[in-house]
């Protein structure tokens, strides 16, 4: 195996673990914006409901919807860097594989040409 193949190899290793990396990180920027978006949720049906808590707390409460609003609203953003990276990631991982699969099927095509000039040269010294 030629030198060059076994470092793309290794490129494509490390290429793989950082296409998993960005798609991970982007699973749990959206796990993040669904949990958010659950306790908006639910503060909004506390504070629709009819009791004399809500009223309260009113004010408090709305200062956290705005606060989970700004969150989410960098999560959205966040999550739109991340689906970029991680599209990158994936072009420079199908561009790694593309490269090992040419350099084996060189490696393929080198060795099938020497077993073929073995062969040619086996059956000349019979011939001698």
């Amino acid at each position: 195996m030629s030198e060059r193949l076994r470092r793309s190899r290794r490129v494509l290793a490390v290429q793989s673990q950082l296409d998993r990396l960005a798609q991970w990180s982007l699973i749990d920027l959206q796990s993040r914006a669904v949990v958010l978006g659950d306790q908006q949720c639910g503060l909004v049906r506390f504070m629709s409901e009819e009791s004399a808590v809500a009223g309260i707390f009113s004010s408090t409460m709305m200062r956290r919807l705005q606060t989970l609003a700004e969150m989410l609203a960098t999560i959205a953003s966040e999550q739109d860097v991340q689906r970029g990276r991680h599209l990158e990631e994936r072009r420079r991982l199908h561009r790694a594989e593309w490269i090992v699969t040419i350099l084996e099927s060189e490696v393929r095509r080198k060795e099938a040409l020497r077993q073929l000039a073995e062969i040619i040269e086996t059956a000349l010294q019979r011939t001698s």
